[in-house]
């Protein structure tokens, strides 16, 4: 056996005697937030306040669903529209730099 490895088995973990599931930060999902950049970039006025809110709604639904607090999964969605916003930024910096 080599050194490293440990001579008891490993414990397998029940669904219930593990802690609360820690969701990858939502502002990290460059693919996500890349596409909702591009999606509301092609949207203007209703159509992208609509798109908007269903994203929002769903990233939080989701978090909430992971055992999120409504606050953590608040912030993370705040997180998650900071970074979408930047993204914007970068497209339109680039169309126009």
């Amino acid at each position: 056996m080599p050194p490293f490895a440990s001579a008891q088995p490993r414990r397998r973990y029940l669904a219930d005697e593990t802690g609360p599931v820690v969701p990858f930060p939502v502002e990290r999902r460059t693919a996500h937030v890349r596409q909702c950049a591009g999606e509301l970039d092609g949207l203007q006025g209703e159509d992208a306040r609509l798109y908007w809110m269903k994203v929002c709604r769903e990233l939080a639904d989701e978090l909430r669903k992971l055992g999120s607090s409504e606050s953590q999964a608040r912030s993370a969605v705040f997180a998650f529209q900071d970074e979408v916003q930047q993204e914007l930024s970068r497209l339109h910096l680039a169309d126009h730099g």
